[in-house]
């Protein structure tokens, strides 16, 4: 069976998800590229980040990408979510960061001061 044909066969439900599971798969390959284990609360606390910002800037970059780069900046710094939450950073600095994949904007000695 090709693909066509197994999405075809997706519920609605699914095809309705297709977003926040390339989140999901973003989070955890990143996760994975770095012998990392998220837990479940991580990752649905990262793909609720994730989905946010990919709704708010559609044409910034694939949700997947999104999801790869917060899944390794908690990998970083497992105090990224509460930074995040807390804006301790600049929003546009972190959707930059996004497009440009540069995990350097979060410098956490600068963050510490």
């Amino acid at each position: 069976m090709n693909i066509l044909e197994m999405y075809k066969r997706l519920s609605n439900e699914d095809k309705t998800n297709l977003t926040i599971y390339s989140i999901y798969d973003g989070i955890y390959d990143g996760a994975n590229e770095n012998d990392f284990e998220i837990s479940d609360e991580v990752a649905i606390d990262l793909q609720e980040m994730a989905h946010n910002l990919f709704n708010e800037e559609e044409n910034l970059t694939s949700p997947n990408k999104i999801g790869r780069f917060l899944s390794e900046c908690y990998i970083r710094d497992n105090d990224f979510i509460r930074k995040y939450n807390e804006e301790e950073f600049m929003y546009d600095d972190l959707l930059q960061a996004i497009v440009d994949d540069n995990l350097e904007f979060y410098d956490l000695e600068e963050m510490e001061r």
